[in-house]
């Protein structure tokens, strides 16, 4: 497992005592500018189906709902509008103190590489490097400043989650974030259902349909979500409330497939299908945070 500095020193700041600065520094007289963070928390896959990587990928762009210049939607509008070029799109990994929360941080360049692409195919300007958060530091942002998304694997046991950490964790979901994991192995698999319901006891792990918008904008995938591996299933799962998706859960190792030639076996295929996948998913996460910021601000 890859060794990163402890993630205050990183970041430069200090988290003691006060509440984190929201994602934004200036206010605009349109739409607020949404800083996503992409948090990806990558692992080594363990035991991967040696078949289902040749598997056909099916995706397709949809040259409609492409995003536009800064500070204005794409053709049709798809991205909310308030993106300023000073604005970078953070890439932001929950660490839960588990087995390779931090794996693709560095070397294998996963969080790196899904940057680029993402700024290739979307135009938006991207931070150079990842950063990370613990689940405690959610709470430190204010209603109309919190991130997006974030994004949590490993390929064993989930770490020390505590009851605040579950709670902190269910009011972000709630309040309008999206929570996005990845199964690297059929342990974190487990593991991770388990965490799901302790946050969410009242609610349900639902398959995703092929035909769900999360998988309509900015890229169409038919057939929905590639498998990849099968550590937990072919069939993504999410957690629902309000009509809103407010967990995502990938059971075959997408992150994985954003690596660096030499470090994943997938095919050019699997991987462009990954990277897009992982693109609708920070759409999907930019709409759902610009209407939460706009329902807490009235």
């Amino acid at each position: 497992m890859e060794q990163l500095k402890d993630s205050k020193t990183e970041r430069g700041f200090s988290t003691r005592g006060r509440r984190m600065e929201p994602f934004f520094k200036r206010r605009l007289q349109t739409r607020t500018p949404l800083i996503l963070l992409l948090s990806a928390l990558t692992c080594s896959a363990l035991g991967k189906d040696q078949d289902a990587k040749f598997q056909e990928i099916s995706f397709e762009t949809n040259d409609k709902e492409v995003a536009g210049k800064h500070n204005q939607g794409g053709k049709d509008k798809p991205w909310p509008e308030g993106l300023q070029a000073s604005y970078k799109i953070r890439f932001i990994r929950l660490d839960h103190g588990g087995q390779a929360w931090d794996d693709g941080m560095r070397q294998t360049r996963a969080d790196v590489n899904f940057l680029h692409h993402f700024a290739k195919v979307t135009g938006f300007n991207t931070a150079q490097k990842s950063e990370s958060h613990r689940i405690g530091l959610l709470d430190k942002y204010p209603r109309d400043g919190f991130p997006p998304f974030v994004f949590l694997t490993g390929n064993h046991q989930i770490g020390q989650v505590s009851p605040k950490d579950i709670k902190i964790l269910r009011e972000y979901c709630l309040g309008g974030g999206l929570l996005i994991a990845d199964a690297g192995s059929q342990q974190f698999h487990k593991a991770f259902l388990h965490l799901m319901r302790q946050v969410f006891p009242d609610k349900s792990m639902l398959d995703i349909a092929d035909d769900d918008s999360l998988y309509q904008i900015p890229n169409k995938f038919p057939d929905g979500a590639p498998a990849f591996w099968h550590h937990g299933g072919k069939r993504p799962l999410g957690i629902k409330h309000e009509g809103r998706w407010v967990v995502f859960y990938h059971p075959g190792d997408m992150n994985d497939a954003w690596k660096s030639d030499g470090y994943t076996d997938v095919t050019p295929e699997m991987k462009e299908a990954a990277l897009n996948l992982g693109v609708n998913l920070v759409y999907y996460s930019f709409v759902s945070w610009d209407q939460a910021v706009l329902k807490a601000r009235k």
